[in-house]
C-alpha cells in the first residue's frame, strides 16, 4: 500500500475529518547522470562567481531579486524564512462551488485524501460532496508552501487537486469574429469524431519516447549494438476538407489491419 506523504483534518466549521494524504500521479520522467566525455567519471555542478570562477560555500550565497533597471533587492535567508506561512494540520474548506466553474487551466496536481481513524464522518462528506455534485474549494499548509485546491470525489473517495493561482492563469487570447464553417467540412468533421469514439483506456496511450530509451538503455546494458533510425514524419498537405479525408482513410485502413 502507498505511503502517506501528509496527514491533517479537512474542517469544515465546527466540523474536522481526519485524513491522509497520498500521491496521484509518479514520475516516470529518465534521469541521467552527467560524466565526463573522456574518462566517463561523474561530474557535479558547483555554485561559482562569474568574475573569477572560484567556487561560493552555501553559507555565503544569498538571493536577489532583479529590478528592471538592472539593480536587484537583496533578501536574506532569515527574512525569507519569517515569511513563510504558519505550519498547520489544517486543510480549511473555504466554500462549495459547481464543478462547471473550473476550467482545465486551472488545476494542477492531484492527490488522493484517504480516511484517517473517522471513516464515518470521512464516508458521509464524500457521499454529501457527490450527491450535490459540488467541488469544495480548500486551502492549507504543507511543506512550508500555501496551498489551494478543489476538493472533489472519486469512486467513493475524496480527491484533493491543487489549483493554480489567478495570476498563474491566462486569459483566452482575443482570436476576432469566429469564421463560418463550410458544412461539408463540419460533416468530415463529425464523421472523423463519430468514427473514433469509443471507451477511454489510458494504458492504450504509452509515452513512446520513454519506452524506446528504455528499450535503448536495456540493450546498451546487456552489451548489445542498437542501430538507432530516425523516425519518419509524414507531413499532412492541402486544405482542412483534404487533411480530414486523409484522416478518415487512415482511421479505416487501421482497422482493417
Amino acid at each position: 500500500m502507498a505511503r502517506a506523504i501528509w496527514k491533517g483534518h479537512l474542517r469544515l466549521g465546527e466540523s474536522e475529518v481526519p485524513v491522509k494524504m497520498y500521491s496521484a500521479v509518479q514520475d516516470r520522467k529518465v534521469h541521467f547522470r552527467l560524466l565526463d566525455r573522456e574518462s566517463l567519471s561523474p561530474v557535479h555542478q558547483r555554485i561559482v562567481r562569474k568574475t573569477d570562477g572560484s567556487a561560493v560555500d552555501r553559507d555565503e550565497r544569498r538571493k536577489a531579486f532583479p529590478l528592471d533597471d538592472g539593480r536587484g533587492v537583496v533578501l536574506t535567508a532569515e527574512e525569507l524564512d519569517a515569511l513563510q506561512p504558519e505550519a498547520s494540520r489544517e486543510i480549511e474548506l473555504c466554500r462549495f462551488v459547481p464543478p462547471g466553474v473550473l476550467g482545465d487551466q486551472w488545476y494542477d496536481r492531484p492527490y488522493y485524501l484517504g480516511p484517517d481513524e473517522e471513516k464515518d464522518a470521512y464516508f458521509a462528506l464524500a457521499e454529501a460532496l457527490a450527491g450535490r455534485k459540488r467541488l469544495g474549494i480548500a486551502r492549507w499548509v504543507m511543506r512550508k508552501k500555501r496551498y489551494v485546491g478543489a476538493l472533489g470525489v472519486l469512486d467513493g473517495y475524496l480527491m484533493m487537486t491543487t489549483l493554480r493561482r489567478a495570476e498563474q492563469v491566462l486569459a483566452l487570447p482575443a482570436a476576432g469574429t469566429t469564421p463560418k464553417v463550410d458544412p461539408k467540412e463540419l460533416r468530415l468533421a463529425e464523421q472523423l469524431v463519430e468514427t473514433i469514439s469509443g471507451d477511454f483506456d489510458p494504458a492504450l496511450w504509452q509515452d513512446e519516447y520513454h519506452e524506446r530509451v528504455c528499450r535503448l538503455i536495456e540493450a546498451k546494458a546487456s552489451g548489445k549494438k542498437v542501430e538507432l533510425r530516425p523516425r519518419e514524419r509524414k507531413s499532412a498537405g492541402g486544405g482542412l476538407a483534404a487533411q480530414l479525408r486523409q484522416s478518415l482513410t487512415s482511421v479505416k485502413e487501421r482497422r482493417v489491419a
